[in-house]
């Protein structure tokens, strides 16, 4: 009888079989993935164009209205006397002699003197005080606080007396260097308070009022003409400027002003100028194509960005009225230079400002601040780009939404590769059991001394 002869165990397939068919069904959810990276990358340069067009309009929030565009700056003059602030959203400018002929005070008095601050009791009782407007005031001086820090811990720990109290050693080198001095803590003659009543018993040592400083008004010559005020920080002199008297120095006048703070205003105007120049390299860097270039991932071309500097660029070359008559950014020192960036020179607008600062702030606010001006304009463009229903954000939402969609191929399609991926190894599973079968067959064959090999598996 011949012999049957058997192949080798197994189907004789590659063990990775499986593995190499669903990496071969993989590849277009590879696609997907790269397709996916490429959107995100344009989706981040559109989230940064975004921001430099936002940045824009910041950039011009102070310069839509008169009050916000036009800075002041003071000049005291003699700032060891006097310093000055000014509010520019109130304020004028001008120029004033001054002369400060006596500071404010404060109403005051200073006790005898007493050998020690902490020993020395002056007894149990009271003082008391008055003001111009009628008001009276009783301080109350218990056996436990009658020495002189006693009485000052009293008088500062009471804040609706309006006094402050100190101790102090007047210097004099005497048997009895200690005295109390209290202040009214209101500077101004309406504030003054008269002292003249003291009532203390059982004490080591009398307590009286040897000295009275009476409360001052504040003295100034302006112009020529004096006038007073109820403390050195005086803010209803001018408009929007406040004064901080801090020396009196009669005799000695002295000038200060307000004027316009040029320099504060032309750097505003270039820090627009600054924030242009970004979005206007963002968009040039996005259009420089050449042979290696990647275009799938970059805004080269875009739409948006020919919108958006179209209408940025109409706008900077545009005429508008003032009362000086048509004004360009280029008559103010802005202007394209040959890569398509702008220019700002800062001495041409200095010079504008300098001759007719209206001009300049009427330019970029408008007219009548009605928000017809540069600033407004160019505000409600990129402010138009970026909004809800704008070109930008149309295309984030737009680029959005393909990834979302590229998403859902890519989950779509790994679950579809799960199930060949599960059918694949059923079928070769099942394949497997019956070479398996087969190969029983043939060893029983074999076994009965047949020697020959069944069909197929020879």
């Amino acid at each position: 009888m011949a012999s049957i002869a058997l192949g080798s165990m197994g189907t004789g397939l590659p063990k990775d079989l499986v593995q190499r068919l669903v990496d071969a069904e993989r590849e277009p959810i590879r696609q997907l993935e790269v397709h996916k990276k490429d959107e995100e990358a344009k989706l981040k340069l559109v989230n940064d164009l975004s921001t430099k067009v936002s940045d824009i309009a910041g950039s011009l929030k102070d310069l839509t209205r008169f009050r916000t565009f036009r800075e002041l700056s003071a000049s005291a003059g003699r700032p060891d006397i006097m310093d000055v602030s000014v509010d520019k959203t109130v304020a004028e400018p001008g120029s004033y002699q001054i002369e400060v002929l006596q500071l404010a005070g404060q109403s005051s008095m200073m006790s005898n003197g007493f050998a020690d601050a902490d020993d020395t009791q002056v007894g149990a009782g009271y003082f008391s005080y008055s003001l111009p407007s009628g008001q009276n005031k009783e301080v109350y001086i218990d056996p436990d606080n009658s020495t002189l820090n006693g009485i000052a811990k009293t008088i500062n720990s009471q804040k609706d007396l309006d006094l402050h109290a100190i101790v102090v050693d007047d210097g004099t080198g005497s048997d009895n260097p200690w005295r109390l001095i209290v202040n009214h803590t209101k500077t101004g003659e309406k504030n003054d308070a008269e002292f003249p009543d003291f009532y203390f018993a059982d004490g080591d040592a009398d307590f009286s009022m040897e000295k009275e400083h009476p409360a001052l008004n504040s003295k100034l010559r302006v112009n020529g003409f004096e006038v007073e005020f109820e403390s050195n920080k005086i803010t209803s002199l001018l408009p929007g400027v406040t004064l901080d008297l801090k020396d009196a120095a009669p005799g000695k006048e002295f000038t200060f002003g307000v004027k316009e703070d040029t320099k504060s205003m032309k750097g505003k105007v270039e820090a627009v100028v600054g924030k242009v120049n970004e979005v206007f390299t963002f968009i040039q860097n996005q259009n420089k194509l050449d042979k290696d270039s990647v275009t799938r991932n970059t805004l080269g071309g875009d739409i948006t960005l020919q919108t958006l500097e179209y209408k940025v660029r109409q706008l900077v070359q545009t005429a508008l009225p003032t009362e000086s008559g048509l004004v360009r950014l280029a008559d103010l020192g802005v202007t394209f230079n040959r890569s398509g960036l702008l220019d700002f020179k800062g001495e041409t607008l200095d010079k504008v400002l300098n001759s007719d600062p209206n001009r300049v702030v009427q330019f970029f606010t408008g007219v009548n601040e009605d928000g017809d001006g540069f600033a407004g304009k160019l505000a409600a463009a990129v402010t138009g780009l970026t909004r809800q229903d704008g070109v930008v954000n149309s295309r984030v939402e737009g680029i959005k939404r393909r990834i979302r969609d590229i998403d859902q191929q890519i989950e779509n399609k790994a679950k579809a590769l799960e199930r060949t991926e599960q059918n694949l190894k059923d079928k070769f599973s099942r394949l497997e059991g019956t070479i398996a079968n087969l190969k029983s067959q043939q060893a029983s064959v074999a076994g009965l001394g047949g020697g020959g090999a069944l069909p197929g598996l020879g």
